[in-house]
């Protein structure tokens, strides 16, 4: 705008200049006329005129430049201040800003909090004076160095300060350098105190520690009781098997039944005993498994076909259902079975009379996926997070409808990882369930 003023008015007046050439040519020639006073005064005050205009035009210039300086100035005041304003109010991260000779130019409410120095008393002192520990000073002149020599250097670590009273307090701290000048400058330190952390993180390694010494004792305990348990146990079992044989002498019916109850009930505790001890030992990480080669088709008829007569009392069909690219797998032959009884059993206790059990089998890629469905009374959905805990049974009401202990499931899914693989459940309640499990066709 001003630009094109100037050429407005030099275009203007270039006639005039013209003119004004030409006049002071033919004085020079000829001298001064009595029309050349007034001349002279209309040239001057036009001069005086242009004089002014360009002044004016210089002086609101520079007015308007200061103000956009002056406006500048108070935006980054409000920047700056309403940056001081975030920092000093970012809650538990303690900030300071110091130079490259350690000496303190900034520091926020978190800082006072966190180390007990008021602002006052920490701006200009140096930090290696306030919170840096004597034994952590090299590290700390490294630090400035680094980022001395990097610019936006940035590093993080945990390391241990000093509060006013002395005590050390476990920090979370990063170093950022930001220059503030074209050769100065400036350090942040930013922490985040641990010391709540660090005491749950010791408060934790108790309990871990407590817990494995109380494992070690259950696991101790068990394997002493266990002998001394079924010591007396197997022979309870052995001479009620006697007398129910009629092996010694006849008895009557009565007396038989009386015996084989003896019996039952002997073989039901002493399976309980095992799989307590079972899961213990996978628990403890204890179970070693004796991988074999071992034909799945078989397993699975061997599994059906025992527990058949058991299912066929209460007219419950068994279908065995195998892919016929099944064939074999490395695992380890007994506890594999121990999984599928534990299933099927488990299928056949919660399947009315007339019911029917499906044993399915197929490979997955590299895994063999085992599922065993039943038609029984199915499970609630708010009830399946309750499976595969031990001594956990989902419906409190059934305890007495359905014996057990609740450790089967449970013994189930630890003999699987153990193989590497893993279980589900699917069911609908009422209607059916299925209970399945994958592990590896190859042992790695």
């Amino acid at each position: 705008m001003t630009v094109t003023t100037l050429l407005i008015f030099f275009l203007v007046l270039y006639q005039a200049w013209l003119y004004t050439g030409n006049w002071l040519e033919n004085v020079l020639v000829n001298g001064l006329i009595p029309g050349d006073v007034t001349f002279i005064k209309a040239l001057t005050f036009i001069l005086i005129l242009l004089t002014a205009n360009i002044v004016h035009m210089i002086i609101s210039r520079q007015v308007t430049l200061s103000r956009t300086l002056e406006d500048q100035e108070n935006k980054l005041h409000l920047y700056e201040a309403k940056f001081q304003s975030f920092i000093d109010n970012v809650p538990d991260v303690a900030v300071q800003g110091f130079d490259s000779n350690h000496t303190v130019h900034y520091w926020n409410l978190a800082s006072e909090k966190m180390y007990g120095y008021s602002k006052k008393e920490a701006i200009g002192k140096k930090m290696t004076e306030l919170i840096v520990p004597g034994e952590s000073r090299n590290e700390f002149d490294r630090i400035v160095v680094s980022t001395q020599d990097e610019n936006n250097h940035t590093d993080a670590f945990e390391t241990t300060f000093l509060n006013k009273n002395g005590n050390e307090i476990p920090v979370f701290s990063s170093y950022s350098g930001v220059p503030v000048a074209e050769d100065k400058l400036e350090i942040f330190s930013m922490e985040i105190d641990l010391t709540e952390r660090k005491r749950m993180e010791k408060a934790l390694k108790e309990s871990k520690e407590i817990a494995e010494a109380s494992s070690h004792a259950k696991s101790k305990f068990l394997a002493s009781m266990s002998h001394e348990i079924r010591t007396p146990l197997n022979s309870i079992i052995g001479f009620s098997d006697i007398l129910a044989n009629g092996s010694l002498e006849p008895l009557s019916d009565k007396q038989k039944r009386y015996a084989h109850n003896i019996s039952t009930s002997g073989h039901h505790l002493l399976g309980i005993i095992n799989d307590i001890l079972d899961i213990s030992k996978a628990e403890a990480g204890k179970m070693e498994l004796e991988y074999e080669k071992i034909s799945v088709p078989s397993i699975i008829n061997e599994i059906a076909e025992k527990m058949r007569p058991s299912t066929n009392v209460r007219n419950i069909c068994i279908d065995v259902m195998i892919e016929q690219e099944i064939g074999m797998v490395e695992a380890d032959s007994g506890k594999l079975k121990q999984i599928l009884y534990n299933l099927v059993g488990n299928a056949a206790k919660f399947t009315g009379d007339n019911g029917n059990i499906i044993i399915r089998c197929k490979a997955v890629e590299d895994m063999v996926n085992f599922e065993v469905e039943d038609d029984g009374i199915g499970i609630k959905e708010q009830d399946i997070d309750k499976l595969f805990k031990p001594f956990s049974q989902i419906d409190a009401s059934s305890v007495g409808k359905y014996r057990g202990t609740g450790l089967g499931l449970s013994l189930v899914k630890e003999l699987v990882e153990l193989h590497g693989g893993e279980v589900w459940v699917r069911s609908e309640y009422g209607k059916y369930s299925i209970f399945g499990f994958s592990i590896p066709i190859h042992h790695q």
